[in-house]
């Protein structure tokens, strides 16, 4: 299970959408398609006390090469404490694309992106973080795939900054991570957006229900339940600063985790056989990476060192075990670059058993805590 999990299944879908790619190629015929025209499109940014990077967050947005005239940006302040609508505010009062949109009371990053679509002018929404940096042409490529009027959410990706094993190890993740959603996005199953950057059809948009804290997993599985396509653009890429320490990413980590255990469990109707790759897609890359091999990772460990005292090759599978682990926790100390695979592989995953105990006990809250982070230039 383990081994299907992280090798068998990207190895299957990515061949299926190879061949998938090429029958299309195929069956267009020569000759470019003429693009669509660009749709209007609000950037929606959900603030938290982000006086410290929301400013630098709506000049980086504007300086994206999508036309002036089709873009506005909508910052919902989430209650702040800081100075965020102040910043906001100024922005107002010599930009008559930008608006500021503020709760009196904290209601959460999900609350937040649902005012945001519910003021929101443009035809496409776009969330994004307000602690990342949007690459050159981000919001053309990710509002690109909505030519296809069967598509109502779009993924972009991650570039994380950082050092070491946890610098590293993230970096693996996210590349490896993009891949595996560019080869679902050939059949429109993407089961999760990066918070980054990701894109809604604001015609297409349901309402986030309350207690739901991982959004950006949450709304393509209402997308895939309604019978819409979700599809991923590696073009379009926020540039984020990794947590400022370990503990924080892990408490992140967990956070996610959570949210995916909660999405999961609500959306089981996704497993469905008669869905088709969306089945596959939900149970392979979601329920199985974080609800299942995380349990069934102690179990081998244990299990093949009982049953390595009679075999060999159980012996070498418990020491190879031993080796990763080790490796991993000399990552955790050292944050040696060499290490960062393993360090990363233990956190995901006992972050992911953290997450799910967190979320059986209940003791998830909807709301975000804010995770200090360095600056993304």
């Amino acid at each position: 299970m383990v081994a299907y999990t992280h090798l068998g299944y990207p190895l299957v879908v990515r061949l299926a959408a190879a061949r998938a790619r090429r029958a299309a190629e195929a069956a267009a015929g020569p000759g470019e398609p003429v693009p669509p025209p660009l749709p209007t499109v609000t950037v929606v940014v959900p603030a938290y006390n982000e006086q410290r990077f929301i400013g630098e967050k709506i000049a980086d947005t504007f300086a994206q090469d999508y036309p002036a005239g089709l873009l506005d940006v909508l910052v919902v302040d989430d209650g702040s404490e800081d100075g965020t609508a102040e910043v906001v505010r100024e922005w107002e009062a010599r930009e008559p694309r930008v608006r500021l949109v503020q709760q009196s009371a904290r209601g959460g990053k999900s609350s937040a992106l649902n005012r945001g679509v519910r003021e929101a002018r443009g035809e496409v929404v776009v969330f994004t973080d307000a602690n990342g940096s949007l690459l050159p042409g981000s919001l053309r490529a990710v509002v690109a795939p909505f030519a296809d009027e069967r598509t109502a959410v779009v993924s972009g990706t991650k570039k994380p900054i950082g050092d070491g094993a946890h610098g590293g190890g993230e970096s693996a993740y996210w590349r490896l991570e993009s891949a595996l959603k560019a080869a679902e996005s050939v059949f429109g199953v993407v089961v999760g957006a990066d918070g980054g950057i990701f894109a809604v059809r604001r015609a297409a948009y349901e309402p986030i229900p309350p207690n739901v804290y991982a959004d950006d997993y949450w709304i393509p599985l209402a997308a895939l339940e309604r019978g819409y396509r979700v599809a991923h653009e590696p073009a379009a890429c926020a540039v984020e600063a990794l947590s400022l320490t370990k503990n924080d990413d892990f408490e992140r980590r967990a956070r996610i985790s959570a949210g995916i255990w909660h999405g999961s469990l609500a959306k089981l109707g996704l497993a469905d056989p008669r869905r088709g790759w969306v089945a596959v897609a939900f149970v392979s890359h979601r329920c199985l990476r974080t609800g299942v091999v995380p349990v069934l990772l102690p179990v081998l460990l244990a299990a093949s060192g009982r049953a390595g005292q009679a075999s060999p090759a159980l012996r070498a599978l418990w020491w190879a075990q031993v080796a990763c682990w080790g490796a991993a926790a000399g990552g955790a100390v050292t944050n040696r670059r060499a290490l960062a695979l393993p360090y990363q592989f233990a956190l995901t995953n006992v972050a992911a058993l953290r997450g799910g105990l967190r979320q059986l006990s209940g003791r998830q809250t909807g709301l975000w805590k804010r995770t200090s982070r360095g600056r993304w230039t």
